[in-house]
């Protein structure tokens, strides 16, 4: 076994660096051999997605304890892997001795050949990371996970339909109007939407102007404040199904009739005010359609539009697996979780092929705010993707409809972060249940926020 010895202040550096170049990793302060189901699900969970290391002989909040006979722990545990994980991970196992104390670190690969199980005494059971944790697959991300193991993806299984009992007129008007040539048989072929001999696969079943997959359609809803509300408040609700680039079509004119545009003379020229850049919202739809996971039968395509911003929500996290980084750039590697799709929207130029959408999202947005500061977030889980769009008109529109004693409030707040209702009150010779009621609305719509209660309480100003 070959050691490597460092002191306390180079060893613990030395776990940082490791740690910071992972994906996930987890702290174990022991190595069980019998009771080996707790990282056994760390290994499995790894080995489906980017990989990981698991840190033998450290406590969960990163305290060094050691492990005493690392050598046979290498030997069993090894040996452990090889016959409870199947098929076979790709692993080392590394020791690393600080003074007298030597931790093991397990680094997991990530496989191609997924999905890989956990196996013991009839237990089969595959394992992915959900945020800190490693979790049993649920069905759909299995699913996904054979596919990948077998170098298929979703949208290019041929199914039992026929092509000659679906229209795709939408497909092929579309493609005319947008690309300026026609959609032939031939076509079909060549995108993987059609077999020789006249199948459809996933990708051209979900592009017929009707297809029986109810897990592909598209919500969009109109929200009467910053929240979801009850139903029946609501501005406008619909849903939308068939081709995907019906929906795609069907949710932008959605947008547009639900945000505003301003407009105001500056001389002699007309200046027009977005709430939303139309670019960013028809790239943040399409990412939505073309990379969710549709063998999540349970869920859609959602755009939710508040006040003060909009979500668009996915099913499926970021394709590779990988966290989203805090700088969305230029540069981040594509990976597509429908690539048949992908293309045909690319060949349509309703995307590009670089990777950049989510670039394209944020400088599109942050430029109608002109303030140097990012107003876009996106989220990804296991199980879904969000992105958030800030609205650039918000804060003047709410101000612009508050009444004037609502506008003091902000005004004294704004000076008097502990300023009490009682105070409130007194200053602006009004009850406190007055007081109660106005600042109550002024933190539903977001222009205020506060931590605390009674003389506890400090407030934000949000505008």
């Amino acid at each position: 076994m070959t050691k490597y010895n460092y002191n306390v202040e180079e060893c613990e550096n030395m776990i940082k660096q490791l740690i910071a170049k992972c994906t996930d990793y987890d702290f174990k302060e022991i190595l069980e051999s019998k009771k080996h189901k707790s990282w056994f699900k760390s290994v499995s969970a790894f080995s489906n997605g980017n990989g990981g290391k698991l840190f033998f002989g450290i406590s969960n909040d990163g305290i060094v304890t050691g492990i005493k006979d690392a050598q046979n722990d290498i030997e069993k545990n090894s040996e452990l892997i090889i016959a409870r994980v199947d098929p076979r991970p790709i692993f080392t196992i590394v020791p690393l001795v600080e003074d007298d104390k030597t931790i093991l670190i397990l680094n997991v690969e990530a496989g191609f050949s997924t999905p890989y199980y956990y196996r013991y005494d009839g237990i089969t059971e595959a394992y992915v990371r959900m945020g800190s944790q490693s979790v049993q697959a649920p069905t759909y991300i299995l699913n996904e996970l054979i596919l990948k193991g077998t170098g298929r993806t979703y949208d290019s299984i041929v199914t039992s339909y026929k092509k000659e009992d679906y229209s795709f007129s939408i497909l092929e008007s579309y493609f005319k109007e947008r690309t300026n040539t026609n959609f032939t048989i031939h076509d079909y072929i060549s995108f993987g939407l059609m077999t020789k001999d006249g199948y459809l696969t996933n990708a051209g079943l979900l592009l017929a102007n009707i297809n029986p997959y109810r897990q592909s359609r598209l919500f969009c809803t109109k929200w009467n404040g910053i929240t979801k509300t009850a139903e029946n408040e609501t501005l406008d609700d619909k849903e939308f199904d068939g081709s995907l680039i019906k929906q795609l079509n069907q949710a932008l004119e959605f947008f547009k009739n639900n945000t505003v545009t301003k407009w105001k003379k500056i001389g002699l020229n007309t200046v027009y005010e977005y709430e939303y850049d139309e670019t960013a919202i028809l790239e943040a739809l399409v990412n939505g359609i073309i990379h969710r996971d549709y063998n999540n039968l349970g869920a859609e395509v959602c755009m939710n539009i508040y006040l003060d911003r909009i979500e668009i929500t996915s099913p499926g996290g970021m394709v590779s697996g990988e966290k989203i980084p805090e700088s969305i750039d230029f540069t981040m590697e594509s990976m597509r979780r429908n690539p048949i799709i992908a293309d045909v929207f690319w060949k349509m130029r309703y995307m590009n092929r670089r990777g950049s959408g989510l670039a394209k999202i944020t400088s599109a947005t942050n430029q109608l705010f002109r303030d140097n500061k990012n107003h876009v977030s996106f989220m990804s889980s296991g199980a879904f993707f969000n992105v958030k769009i800030e609205n650039s008109l918000y804060n003047s529109s709410i101000i612009a409809k508050l009444s004037d004693r609502e506008k003091k409030i902000i005004e004294i707040i704004s000076t008097n972060s502990k300023a009490t209702l009682v105070e409130l009150a007194n200053k602006l010779n009004v009850s406190t249940k007055t007081i109660d009621r106005d600042t109550k609305k002024l933190q539903e719509l977001g222009v205020l926020s506060s931590i605390g209660n009674g003389r506890s309480r400090i407030w934000t100003v949000n505008v």
